[in-house]
Protein backbone atom coordinates (compact mmCIF):
# COMPACT_ATOMS: atom_id res chain seq x y z
CA UNK A 1 0.00 0.00 0.00
CA UNK A 2 2.71 2.45 0.69
CA UNK A 3 4.51 1.70 -2.29
CA UNK A 4 1.51 2.90 -4.27
CA UNK A 5 0.84 6.01 -2.82
CA UNK A 6 4.99 7.15 -3.14
CA UNK A 7 4.45 5.86 -7.09
CA UNK A 8 1.59 8.32 -7.11
CA UNK A 9 2.93 10.75 -4.98
CA UNK A 10 6.62 10.60 -7.30
CA UNK A 11 3.93 10.50 -10.33
CA UNK A 12 2.30 13.59 -9.10
CA UNK A 13 5.36 15.26 -8.55
CA UNK A 14 7.06 15.14 -11.23
CA UNK A 15 3.49 16.21 -13.48
CA UNK A 16 3.63 19.61 -11.25
CA UNK A 17 7.52 19.50 -11.81
CA UNK A 18 7.10 19.10 -15.70
CA UNK A 19 4.08 21.57 -15.88
CA UNK A 20 5.83 24.33 -13.81
CA UNK A 21 9.02 23.75 -16.03
CA UNK A 22 6.65 23.76 -19.14
CA UNK A 23 4.68 27.28 -17.86
CA UNK A 24 8.53 28.62 -17.33
CA UNK A 25 9.65 28.01 -20.82
CA UNK A 26 6.65 28.80 -22.37
CA UNK A 27 6.80 31.82 -24.88
CA UNK A 28 5.61 35.29 -23.73
CA UNK A 29 2.71 37.21 -25.20
CA UNK A 30 3.35 37.67 -29.43
CA UNK A 31 3.72 41.39 -30.01
CA UNK A 32 1.05 43.00 -31.93
CA UNK A 33 1.98 44.15 -36.05
CA UNK A 34 3.05 47.09 -36.77
CA UNK A 35 0.46 49.21 -38.90
CA UNK A 36 2.16 50.51 -42.36
CA UNK A 37 2.03 54.14 -43.43
CA UNK A 38 2.69 55.57 -47.02
CA UNK A 39 2.56 59.16 -48.25
CA UNK A 40 3.18 60.68 -51.53
CA UNK A 41 6.02 62.92 -52.74
CA UNK A 42 4.41 66.37 -51.28
CA UNK A 43 3.70 64.70 -48.10
CA UNK A 44 6.63 66.84 -46.17
CA UNK A 45 5.46 70.24 -47.86
CA UNK A 46 3.19 72.42 -45.26
CA UNK A 47 1.44 74.57 -47.70
CA UNK A 48 0.66 71.48 -50.14
CA UNK A 49 -1.86 68.74 -50.53
CA UNK A 50 -0.53 65.34 -50.28
CA UNK A 51 -1.67 61.38 -50.42
CA UNK A 52 -1.55 59.09 -47.66
CA UNK A 53 -2.47 54.93 -47.54
CA UNK A 54 -2.33 52.67 -44.23
CA UNK A 55 -2.76 49.52 -43.59
CA UNK A 56 -3.60 48.36 -40.61
CA UNK A 57 -1.80 44.82 -40.51
CA UNK A 58 -3.61 43.61 -37.43
CA UNK A 59 -3.98 40.01 -39.00
CA UNK A 60 -5.11 38.08 -42.16
CA UNK A 61 -8.05 40.51 -43.01
CA UNK A 62 -6.69 44.23 -41.92
CA UNK A 63 -8.06 46.87 -43.30
CA UNK A 64 -6.51 49.48 -46.32
CA UNK A 65 -7.61 52.89 -47.28
CA UNK A 66 -6.11 55.92 -49.02
CA UNK A 67 -6.60 59.52 -47.61
CA UNK A 68 -6.34 63.24 -49.52
CA UNK A 69 -4.81 65.89 -46.99
CA UNK A 70 -3.06 68.88 -46.87
CA UNK A 71 -3.69 72.21 -48.99
CA UNK A 72 -6.82 71.66 -51.86
CA UNK A 73 -4.74 70.88 -54.59
CA UNK A 74 -6.98 70.03 -57.23
CA UNK A 75 -5.61 66.19 -56.83
CA UNK A 76 -7.14 62.80 -56.13
CA UNK A 77 -5.01 60.42 -53.67
CA UNK A 78 -4.76 56.67 -54.89
CA UNK A 79 -3.43 53.90 -52.98
CA UNK A 80 -1.56 50.81 -54.05
CA UNK A 81 -0.58 47.79 -51.65
CA UNK A 82 0.47 44.53 -53.07
CA UNK A 83 2.11 41.52 -51.52
CA UNK A 84 3.82 38.24 -52.13
CA UNK A 85 2.19 35.46 -54.05
CA UNK A 86 -0.65 37.11 -54.27
CA UNK A 87 -2.01 39.93 -55.66
CA UNK A 88 -2.68 44.11 -55.63
CA UNK A 89 -5.57 46.07 -54.75
CA UNK A 90 -5.39 50.16 -54.96
CA UNK A 91 -7.72 52.88 -54.02
CA UNK A 92 -8.67 56.48 -54.47
CA UNK A 93 -10.19 58.97 -52.25
CA UNK A 94 -12.42 61.03 -54.67
CA UNK A 95 -13.71 63.51 -52.69
CA UNK A 96 -10.86 65.90 -52.31
CA UNK A 97 -8.99 67.28 -49.42
CA UNK A 98 -10.24 65.87 -45.74
CA UNK A 99 -11.55 62.37 -47.45
CA UNK A 100 -10.23 59.27 -47.62
CA UNK A 101 -11.81 56.10 -49.74
CA UNK A 102 -13.81 53.01 -48.35
CA UNK A 103 -11.33 51.26 -46.08
CA UNK A 104 -11.39 47.68 -47.52
CA UNK A 105 -10.18 44.41 -45.94
CA UNK A 106 -7.62 42.96 -47.19
CA UNK A 107 -6.38 39.22 -46.92
CA UNK A 108 -2.55 38.98 -46.53
CA UNK A 109 -1.17 35.58 -44.91
CA UNK A 110 1.57 36.22 -42.27
CA UNK A 111 4.85 35.97 -43.38
CA UNK A 112 3.93 37.62 -47.07
CA UNK A 113 5.96 40.82 -48.44
CA UNK A 114 3.90 43.77 -48.33
CA UNK A 115 4.93 46.71 -50.71
CA UNK A 116 2.40 49.85 -50.42
CA UNK A 117 2.69 53.62 -51.69
CA UNK A 118 0.66 56.25 -52.48
CA UNK A 119 0.81 58.59 -55.39
CA UNK A 120 -1.60 61.99 -56.61
CA UNK A 121 -3.46 61.84 -59.77
CA UNK A 122 -5.41 64.49 -61.59
CA UNK A 123 -8.36 62.85 -62.35
CA UNK A 124 -9.96 59.29 -61.86
CA UNK A 125 -7.56 57.73 -64.60
CA UNK A 126 -4.09 57.38 -65.00
CA UNK A 127 -1.33 58.45 -65.05
CA UNK A 128 -0.20 59.14 -61.29
CA UNK A 129 1.84 61.90 -60.40
CA UNK A 130 3.99 62.62 -56.99
CA UNK A 131 4.53 59.16 -55.55
CA UNK A 132 5.98 58.44 -52.86
CA UNK A 133 8.61 56.21 -52.33
CA UNK A 134 7.73 52.42 -51.67
CA UNK A 135 7.55 50.84 -48.41
CA UNK A 136 7.57 47.19 -47.50
CA UNK A 137 7.32 45.26 -44.79
CA UNK A 138 6.09 41.42 -43.38
CA UNK A 139 2.84 40.63 -42.83
CA UNK A 140 2.37 40.11 -39.39
CA UNK A 141 5.46 41.68 -38.33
Amino acid sequence: MIRKKSRWFGGALMAMVLTGTGLVAAPGTAQAASPMTAFSAEAYDYYAGYAWATWSNTGQYSSFKVCDDGAPDGHRAVGYISWQGGGSISRQAAGGTGTCSVSTNVYIPAGRRVTMYACERKGPNPPDILCGAPIERIAGS
